[in-house]
């Protein structure tokens, strides 16, 4: 590890550290420690700490905000890349974001500066690297929508990709599905607004449902879980009967025809279910919540117990898919 460090030091830069908590920089505050460390302010910094970690045959993790992410309680063996390299630089309806800007200060100042399309996103924690590398969404928006073009390392080489090669679906892009990209800059494409005002109060108004139905301020990694997508209408009807739902409430479906996995968990009546220090949130049950002293075991226990009640309570037939990724383990 001796000779690696001072490589990393050389070739890369002297900010590099070892052993650095990984529980500091996540929203879980769950993680044990990384070899290596290094919080990089630039994309020539970003690129220069990826190819040196080829080069050395080193694994490495990119970290955006530290949201949707769980970290192993040993932490992760190798280069851990944070990205903070932030920019917003507004031309027009365009808007040229560094990946390690957070998202909701896009949706803020794209806002502020006479645009729509993306006010859904001051909802949404962690980076804008982040958000196109998962395709993350809420409140009926999704970030691949608003793309135009990516700038990214495939395998350490530098190119730039058009929306249609992003490959976007839901909580997917080719970044996330393939190996080896590496996500540096992006364009936005986004819409002047009729009425700017009219922007400024959607975001109040998504600002004020978070607060009233999301553990804000408390230790989670955001939604756990996928929306569950039926593959029959009947499978809504299925859904009513396993759920004992009132007969006049109906099952929520999405616009891209997905059942919000937080409804499905709290009409389960999963809400308060508990492993050690962590629990499923009584504001909103897709939102796990570690009391301050949660390990990654506990959260994977708790997963796993709450997958398989559903399972048993709706014969077989509904089976989460984490949205949270998995790092160290």
């Amino acid at each position: 590890m001796s000779n690696q460090i001072e490589e990393l030091h050389r070739l890369v830069s002297p900010d590099i550290t070892i052993d650095e908590p990984l529980a500091l920089h996540t929203t879980y505050r769950i993680g044990g420690p990384a070899d290596f460390f290094f919080a990089a302010p630039s994309v020539a910094l970003v690129t220069a700490a990826v190819q040196v970690a080829q080069e050395l045959n080193l694994p490495y993790y990119i970290l955006g905000g530290g949201s949707n992410v769980l970290v192993s309680d040993d932490g992760f063996r190798g280069l851990v890349i944070k990205m903070i390299n932030r920019g917003i630089e507004i031309d027009g309806n365009k808007v040229r974001v560094e990946a390690g800007t957070p998202t909701s200060l896009v949706a803020l100042q794209s806002t502020e500066a006479g645009m729509t399309g993306f006010e859904w996103a001051i909802g949404l924690p962690g980076t804008i690297g982040g958000a196109i590398r998962g395709n993350a969404g809420c409140y009926g928006g999704s970030t691949g929508e608003s793309i135009e073009s990516v700038s990214c390392l495939r395998n350490g080489q530098l190119i730039e990709m058009l929306q249609a090669e992003c490959e976007f679906g839901y909580r997917q892009s080719v970044f996330k599905s393939e190996p080896g990209y590496v996500i540096l800059s992006a364009v936005l494409l986004l819409r002047t607004a009729d009425n700017a005002t009219n922007g400024q109060v959607r975001l109040k108004e998504i600002l004020n449902d978070k607060r009233s139905t999301q553990p804000t301020g408390q230790s989670t990694a955001g939604c756990v879980f996928k929306n569950w997508h039926p593959e029959s209408p009947e499978d809504l009807d299925d859904l009513r009967r396993w759920l004992d739902l009132d007969s006049d409430e109906k099952v929520p479906v999405t616009t891209d025809g997905t059942v919000p996995a937080g409804w499905i968990l709290d009409r389960a009546q999963l809400k308060g279910t508990k492993v050690g220090h962590v629990g499923i949130s009584d504001r909103h049950a897709n939102f796990l919540v570690n009391d301050g002293q949660a390990t990654a075991g506990e959260v994977i226990e708790l997963i796993a117990v709450v997958k398989s009640r559903l399972r048993s309570q709706t014969q077989g037939r509904v089976n989460l898919l984490e949205e949270i990724e998995y790092v160290g383990f």
